[in-house]
């Protein structure tokens, strides 16, 4: 029996990029509605050299995060596994799991750079996590030991000239760029700054929970380099399928034998929920959160900027909820909190956070990095100010 939905409200704030649809049309978490297209672009593309029925395959997840990807590529009925090294992320997955009801997908924790996180399978998804790695050329060659037949690699690279450097977003926390003599190959690197403090916690803050894990610095191989590695490791054939120069980023698909002209449209066996229109699925939150908050008995505290914090006390207010605490956030209306400033004002703050803000997506970060409250609501902000962020 599938577990309720109501069972993300002892989840915590979640960190996801992309969302997931929850079985009552709703999305989680609700500041985010953009699904992510990777795990069927990965299907899709798996499917090129598949030589066996769906339920026989296996996949498995590096870096899973909070198992959102993890559960996308698990809509073949596959067996999929998902490994990630923070264990609030594999907590978290697990509920997700148990709320789509996927038997056949699994979560365990584990640190990439261990051979233990690997497993053989027929396809390795290796989405956001290579980039921030000290040692990628090792993670590539246990991923090419691994996997039977298929890898998929999301990535951001060394850039490939000094204008595409200048040019990157990233462009300050690059640093020297040489090269790693392997087996014959010289692959070109560069060196990237991860955040400089390498404990978890510290202080009631927590490491940003999509930075690597342990390292100050990780290393990006640069994509002609990625490719002659995959061929030098058995996997001589490969696709790329999408560009971002502003990171730079690349995702580039590795088969070992050659795959059939192209990705084919895919009808999903085990399709994840639909999503309800935005609207009518923030509502549905609004709703849900307004009952939840109803019968707590955490403290509450709302943060944020008139006129969106006079708003949403009144909507609280008219449902019979009290406010514990009022946090008014200086600046504009709709300019980002800064961390440290939302740190200060929250320094003696626990329980539960309600957010007053035009773009609570950009809030969420921040608390995130404070790890000392249990959840914060953002849905009462996104009604009241649906068309911004």
């Amino acid at each position: 029996m599938p577990t309720p939905v109501s069972a993300i409200y002892k989840l915590g704030i979640p960190h996801n990029k992309f969302s997931l649809t929850m079985p009552d049309g709703t999305y989680y978490p609700d500041f985010i509605t953009t699904p992510d297209k990777r795990p069927v672009e990965f299907l899709k593309n798996f499917n090129r050299i598949r030589t066996k029925p769906w339920e026989d395959c296996s996949f498995l997840d590096l870096g899973c995060s909070e198992g959102t990807t993890t559960l996308g590529l698990s809509q073949m009925g596959s067996t999929v596994y998902g490994v990630e090294g923070r264990a609030d992320g594999i907590d978290r997955a697990n509920v997700l799991k148990a709320i789509v009801d996927f038997k056949k997908t699994h979560f365990s924790v584990d640190n990439v750079n261990n051979e233990s996180a690997f497993r053989e399978v027929d396809g390795i998804f290796n989405a956001g996590i290579l980039y921030h790695l000290e040692n990628p050329v090792e993670m590539i060659e246990r991923c090419c030991k691994y996997a039977k037949s298929f890898v998929y690699v999301d990535t951001g690279h060394a850039p490939k000239n000094e204008e595409e450097r200048r040019d990157s977003k990233f462009s300050p926390y690059f640093g020297r760029e040489f090269t790693i003599e392997y087996r014959g190959l010289k692959l070109k690197a560069v060196d990237f700054a991860e955040p400089g403090d390498t404990r978890e916690k510290v202080n009631g803050m927590r490491r940003g929970p999509r930075s690597g894990i342990g390292n100050s610095n990780s290393v990006w191989l640069a994509h002609e380099s990625l490719i002659e590695l995959m061929e030098k490791l058995g996997f001589p054939y490969h696709e790329t399928i999408k560009y971002v120069p502003i990171i730079p980023r690349l995702r580039t698909c590795f088969f070992r034998e050659p795959p059939t002209a192209s990705a084919t449209s895919l009808t999903l066996l085990q399709p994840l929920p639909p999503a309800e229109s935005v609207d009518a699925a923030i509502q549905r939150t609004v709703a849900r959160d307004l009952e939840f908050l109803a019968q707590t008995d955490s403290e509450i505290t709302l943060v944020g900027r008139d006129p969106l914090m006079t708003q949403v006390r009144q909507m609280l207010e008219e449902n019979g909820i009290g406010v514990n605490n009022d946090v008014v956030v200086p600046g504009v209306h709709g300019d980002v909190i800064p961390t440290g400033v939302l740190n200060k004002l929250l320094a003696d703050k626990t329980g539960i956070i309600v957010i007053a803000a035009p773009n609570p997506a950009k809030t969420i970060h921040p608390l995130v990095k404070m790890d000392r409250f249990e959840l914060a609501i953002t849905s009462l902000a996104i009604s009241l100010s649906p068309n911004s962020d």
